[in-house]
């Protein structure tokens, strides 16, 4: 149960090490930790950098939500790093085996399955004894890439663990992925292009040479050759690491795919750790791949489930669920995923849970209430949202059309709004004393893009009224917010506009509060900054200043100066907690070692 690592055969000397630098503290970090949990807050808290992101951010076990782990499971965790995906499975009741190829990352996934049914074996798949086999699930995330020059054989050798009712789970990123159309750095050379070229050797280095990733083609051909010819395809976005929402293959069957995939994937690249210098509007190319039949073929990364026959696919994921979609990296309590499914004749249904068992399904934090989370399904509205109209109106250069997209908004608020008395002792940061309109307390989340089925002439309708502040909200902080949020996705989507490239989103945000049929009062910007640094640090967490930094930050981008990457080094050169020694089948790969950081 979560006890000291197994070393089968382990000779003096004989680690396999591929370290990034994070490994000393995240031993130092995991051993004094006294929630080791799957998304702790307090593992979050160390989050500084990507090598920390990687391994404590809670979003990194999003990507296991399709998979329909539970009791009775015996899992093998391929590559386990420091055992997220380990803990994962084993807190929702499986028997995992994680393997893992570096003596520093396998104490910390030792530490952090402490106590659980995990049993972590210092060394590669070829390492384990003959009885450990018979694996429901077989996890290989972030690994095949790795396989050098017989990728054949490194399947086989993971079938020959899978029981033959079992499922072997792949993430990889996609070799002809939107994001390396758009000129982001490959994710392992640390260069644009390079994977579409065929990673041409005189872009690697030594120790990239046998690093490759797949197209879709090629994997299924590669998992077809190792017997498993029944397959179920999930694309993750952005990525397989960080996922903000995992697509089924049949979303892009549904007559409004376009509109669709746009509101479940949102901007498709990550900036924030994706080099590159794409500087136009990623989410209209997304459409158009969509509405081209390219989405899956196209996506950045794929989640496949393999197997020999239909069977376990079906036991292992759902596969009526068109979506899972993920709330951001909020505190464990407020952390929700939402699945989108067909339901046959009652159309398309969303509901709302817990991203974690033994989640509360109500939250209430001072002035802030979470709303129930016990996943009964609601009518997913079709067609655009009033965001998706708002950025067209955007990119046809039309403010006129922009005017009257945000007097819809104003409509909907109107509706709903009441003049009121607001007392010093019933203030809260988004509802300040004093007489002013009030609106109830859960549309404090009524942005653009939670106002639905907006083509058409008739009034959307509100949906997402997850969060719930006491005593209501302030009319005019909400505009201003839902003002500063479209700028702001504009902005970070690439979306080209009517005002020069060089506006910040808090200059748009201002000019769009200007085309409200509607006062917003003075220092709209400043008055914002108060109230949702408050609100980032109730749902977020960490202190109210930085969320003010940080908000204040985000409002200087601009077109003209977006955040791409973090620099010359982007990529997984630029970010070395991504790397790790991984477990191989047969012969340890030899074309692998450390990359050097270049800053």
């Amino acid at each position: 149960m979560g006890g000291p690592v197994t070393r089968p055969g382990e000779a003096p000397g004989g680690d396999r090490r591929w370290r990034d630098g994070s490994e000393d503290r995240l031993v130092e970090v995991l051993a004094a930790a006294a929630d080791r949990s799957t998304a702790s807050d307090e593992l979050a808290a160390h989050v500084v950098d990507w090598p920390t992101r990687y391994h404590f951010d809670r979003t990194r076990t999003n990507l296991l939500h399709p998979l329909g782990l539970g009791p009775d499971l015996r899992v093998l965790d391929v590559g386990a790093g420091s055992g997220v995906a380990a803990r994962a499975a084993a807190e929702r009741g499986a028997s995992v085996v994680a393997v893992e190829g570096d003596a520093q990352r396998a104490e910390a996934a030792a530490l952090r399955c402490a106590g659980l049914d995990v049993e972590v074996v210092h060394g590669t798949v070829a390492d384990l004894d003959e009885a450990k086999s018979d694996f429901e699930v077989v996890l290989c995330i972030g690994v095949l890439e790795y396989a050098g020059h017989d990728p054949t054989a490194f399947l086989a050798g993971l079938v020959d663990r899978l029981a033959p009712h079992g499922t072997l789970v792949v993430a990889i990123e996609n070799r002809f992925g939107l994001a390396y159309w758009l000129g982001v750095d490959e994710d392992h050379l640390a260069r644009p292009w390079v994977g579409l070229e065929g990673y041409p050797a005189q872009a690697a280095s030594p120790t990239t040479t046998t690093v490759r990733t797949h197209g879709r083609r090629d994997l299924a051909a590669l998992l077809d050759g190792a017997g498993l010819v029944a397959q179920r395809w999930l694309t993750p976005w952005p990525d397989y690491k960080l996922p903000a929402a995992i697509l089924a293959e049949a979303v892009h069957d549904q007559p409004d795919a376009v509109d669709l995939v746009d509101q479940l994937v949102g901007a498709p690249l990550d900036r924030s750790r994706m080099g590159g210098g794409f500087d136009g509007d990623e989410r209209a190319v997304l459409r158009g791949a969509v509405a081209g039949g390219l989405g899956v073929e196209m996506a950045n990364s794929f989640l496949v489930l393999a197997a020999r026959d239909d069977g376990p696919l079906d036991a292992r994921c759902d596969r009526d669920v068109l979506a899972w979609r993920f709330t951001g990296d909020r505190r464990k309590a407020y952390l929700r995923v939402r699945t989108v499914r067909d339901d046959g004749a009652k159309g398309r249904t969303i509901d709302r849970r817990p991203s974690h068992a033994g989640q509360p399904t109500t939250g209430t934090d001072g002035w802030l209430r979470i709303r129930s989370a016990d996943s009964t399904s609601e009518p997913y509205l079709p067609g655009p949202t009033l965001e998706q109209v708002a950025l067209q109106c955007l990119r046809d250069g039309d403010r006129r059309a922009l005017a009257e997209v945000l007097s819809r908004w104003v409509a909907v608020a109107e509706a709903v709004a009441a003049d009121v008395n607001v007392s010093d002792s019933d203030a809260h940061p988004y509802l300040p004393a004093g007489r002013r309109r009030v609106l109830p307390g859960d549309h404090l989340d009524l942005g653009l893009d939670n106002l639905a089925g907006a083509n058409g002439d008739g009034p959307p309708t509100f949906v997402d009224d997850e969060w719930d502040a006491a005593g209501g909200v302030d009319l005019q902080l909400v505009a201003i917010r839902a003002c500063w949020k479209l700028a702001s996705v504009a902005v970070n989507s690439g979306t080209r506009h009517p005002w020069p490239a060089s506006t910040s989103v808090d200059d748009l945000a201002v000019a769009f509060c200007d085309l409200l049929p509607i006062e917003v009062g003075p220092d709209p910007l400043d008055r914002l900054l108060l109230a949702e640094a408050e609100l980032r640090s109730v749902a977020l967490g960490g202190e109210v200043a930085t969320h003010a930094a940080q908000l204040r930050a985000a409002g200087r981008r601009s077109l003209r100066q977006r955040t791409v990457g973090t620099g010359p080094a982007g990529g997984l050169r630029g970010r070395l907690g991504r790397m790790r020694r991984l477990p191989v089948v047969g012969p340890p790969l030899t074309g692998l070692a450390r990359l050097l950081r270049r800053f």
